[in-house]
């Protein structure tokens, strides 16, 4: 039984079935992940999604919102909110395309891109110092397992919804 031991340290709990339980585990990893993060979002002082929202319209110029949406699993709604709030802040503009007028090209600003660069560089730190049990080989490993399963249940959403996961991958070895 767990309990507390005479040194005031818990006793390990045996967790069974939920070591391979993958809501359990990534709720779990969210609430460590939020504690190690809670200073590091305070000093970039982000709002909610926009470190990812950043990262995909840096990466992918031009991106419409609903593929934003889809990429990142949010909302239209919350994206369209986000996205106001980014371009209030000057971070990112929307344009319309010539030839459909309906379809908000998004881009960064010089401004959302100095943002983005210094986004990532404390990004890079972050993850050197989340990961640092990990060898190269592991991280590179678990990385390419979570995307495998990110694309998977993409691909299972778009199957039950009929909308596109608009996931790619990373030049597939």
């Amino acid at each position: 039984m767990a309990g507390t031991s005479d040194g005031g340290q818990q006793d390990r709990v045996v967790l069974g079935s939920l070591r391979e339980n993958l809501p359990f585990l990534t709720r779990a990893l969210r609430a460590y992940i939020r504690a190690e993060n809670a200073e590091f979002f305070g000093d970039l002082a982000t709002e909610h999604g926009e470190i990812a929202v950043l990262s995909v319209i840096a990466l992918n110029p031009g991106i419409s919102q609903n593929d934003l949406a889809a990429t990142l699993v949010f909302k239209k709604s919350a994206i369209t909110k986000l996205v106001k709030e980014l371009e209030a802040r000057g971070l990112i503009e929307r344009a319309k395309v010539v030839a459909d007028k309906r379809f908000n090209a998004l881009q960064l600003t010089a401004e959302g891109q100095l943002r983005y660069q210094r986004i990532s560089e404390r990004v890079a730190a972050q993850h050197a110092a989340l990961f640092e049990t990990f060898t190269e080989k592991e991280r590179r490993q678990f990385f390419d397992l979570l995307n495998k399963l990110y694309a998977h249940l993409g691909e299972r959403q778009a199957q039950r919804t009929g909308l596109s996961a608009a996931i790619a991958g990373e030049g597939d070895d």
